[in-house]
């Protein structure tokens, strides 16, 4: 009997060994363009106002909360509902406009390539169309609409809900609100960046916006007031995601010295934002910042910081026994997925491998391998969750236990909460950290999924268009960019003379006095104008920092990227 029992124990081992090796270790390729579409989608199920069900993949949604702001006669309608209730709260509004801004703007060959960049660009112009809205004169900006408290204890359909909707925070002179003021600020940045072709006009606005939000967090600094829902733990990290975009945009590097300012002020959570074991979310935008920086400017400090991240998502944080990135117990699959995408950035500087492979095991979990072969997308595939915990998609009830009935309606594209620490999901709508859906859970699943498809999918990047290459005016001299003194060689004397010049000791560089030479050689980014950016970058080209500068001329003085 004992052998029997010593076999048997061995081979239930086996199996479980074998079984677990099968969910963890497949390296199955999921549809994911089709999980990109649905994702995008989601966001149909949560639009809020008059026009919720104009381009609506949704039929059962529609006009709703129409008269939004009227209590302090202002309109506020729009947006988007949080989660599966009907408030409108800033910090994971601004959040979820920021993160998918930044999607397209970093992979739109994707949404090109899968024929989404439209409806992702609908979607974000239905955030920043609200967002503008909340900033109804100078100096003011509004925040949230609704109540959390008053909203749950209703269940059912927006479009039947009645009662006052009240608008309970304002960011002003007299309250600050640094921390959704630098969100909404990015969020406007990005859709400038990702609308400027297409209208210049709205892109315009919205770049304005932005930078007064920003000053207008700049001068009054703190976070907004203290609530049950959405209670920030910092404003200097969203200051300084504000900050990074409108870098980009303007190339203005005292941005970047205003963004050291903010990170030498705060800890997060106790330690230091540069030792971090979050990700990014509504209340950490840490990550998300040096992620960019690493990227911008090569600065050996965000670079660690990246790899201390990463480093401990991947060897050390806790993981369920089928694989997924486990930090927290609410809405565990939104943690993962914004660290995947992350990753997926950072590995767009690095190449490194194992990178891409953590971000693409992460969301493939979400898909289906884990060992419920559960997808958490729900209308992905054939086994996902039936009763997410979502009023309208629910379509009944608290009477007699009838929003216990698996959802009227699908909803397509919604990331669920996720499974607990040990990988077991229970499909109850009243089991809202597993089962609630949100904008923000959404939010950076969309930008990794993404990522996945340019690196893992069919993806073909699109082919530059070639076309005849002038001939050479014989006459024209070439030098190479950075070389201010065209001795051939990129050194300390070029920026020794750059240093002259933009401190206006001089006012002229040695090469503009010479004949048939087109190429703006201190332009070294390609903005059109010669300024301490230019002094910022060459330094650190001589310091060996960076191997090139981010733009290329041809012998004409055209740019080449």
């Amino acid at each position: 009997m004992k052998k029997f029992c010593v076999k048997f124990t061995i081979l239930v081992m086996l199996f479980t060994l074998l079984f677990k090796t099968f969910y963890v270790s497949a390296k199955e390729n999921f549809d994911y363009s089709t999980a990109l579409k649905y994702s995008i989608y989601f966001y149909d199920a949560n639009k809020c106002g008059p026009n919720a069900g104009d381009d609506n993949y949704f039929d059962w949604r529609g006009p709703c909360h129409t008269t939004d702001g009227s209590e302090i006669g202002i309109d506020l309608t729009g947006g988007f509902h949080d989660a599966g209730d009907h408030v409108k709260f800033g910090l994971p509004q601004a959040y979820s406009a920021s993160i998918l801004g930044w999607a397209l703007y970093e992979y739109k060959d994707v949404f090109d390539y899968t024929g989404n960049t439209d409806k992702m660009l609908s979607t974000l112009k239905y955030f920043t169309d609200y967002l503008l809205k909340c900033y109804p004169k100078s100096g003011t900006f509004y925040h949230q609409v609704g109540d959390g408290d008053l909203d749950h204890t209703y269940w059912g359909a927006p479009e039947e809900q009645t009662g006052p909707r009240p608008v309970p925070y304002v960011v002003d002179k007299a309250n600050p609100g640094s921390d959704v003021l630098g969100l909404t600020s990015a969020a406007l940045s990005k859709m400038y960046l990702n609308y400027k072709d297409i209208d210049p006009k709205y892109a315009n606005e919205c770049l304005r916006v932005a930078k007064e939000l920003y000053e207008m967090g700049k001068e009054n600094p703190g976070k907004y007031q203290l609530t049950a829902f959405y209670a920030s733990h910092s404003f200097w990290d969203d200051l300084a995601w504000a900050a990074t975009w409108l870098y980009v945009i303007e190339k203005d590097s005292s941005y970047l010295a205003e963004i050291d300012n903010y990170l030498s002020h705060n800890t997060f959570l106790g330690e230091s934002p540069f030792k971090n074991k979050w990700t990014m979310c509504w209340d950490d935008m840490y990550m998300a910042v040096f992620c960019k920086l690493s990227e911008l400017t090569g600065e050996q400090k965000y670079i660690d910081a990246m790899e201390y991240n990463l480093d401990y998502w991947m060897n050390t944080i806790t993981t369920t026994p089928d694989g997924l990135k486990y930090l927290d117990v609410w809405g565990a699959l939104r943690y993962a997925s914004a660290e995947a995408m992350l990753a997926m950035l950072y590995y767009e500087q690095t190449k490194d491998p194992a990178l891409k492979e953590f971000a693409k095991s992460q969301i493939d979990y979400a898909l289906g391998n884990n060992k419920n072969n559960m997808s958490y997308l729900i209308g992905f595939g054939s086994n996902y969750p039936k009763h997410p915990h979502h009023r309208a998609a629910n379509g009944y009830t608290y009477a007699g236990g009838e929003n216990a009935n698996p959802a009227k309606h699908l909803l397509v594209g919604a990331l669920v909460g996720g499974p607990d620490s040990q990988g077991n999901f229970v499909d109850d709508v009243n089991l809202f950290q597993h089962t609630e859906v949100a904008i923000d859970y959404n939010a950076a699943f969309v930008g990794a999924t993404a990522a996945v498809i340019k690196h893992y999918g069919d993806f073909i990047p699109p082919q530059p268009t070639s076309s005849p290459k002038p001939t050479p005016d014989p006459d024209l001299i070439w030098h190479d960019i950075g070389d201010v003194n065209l001795d051939g060689i990129i050194n300390t004397l070029d920026l020794a003379l750059m240093q002259r010049y933009v401190l206006e000791i001089i006012d002229k560089l040695p090469y503009e006095d010479v004949e048939n030479l087109k190429i703006p050689i201190a332009d070294v980014n390609g903005d059109g104008v010669i300024n301490s950016t230019d002094y910022m970058l060459m330094q650190r080209y001589v310091l060996e920092v960076i191997s090139e500068f981010p733009v290329k001329y041809d012998i004409y003085g055209n740019k080449l990227n």
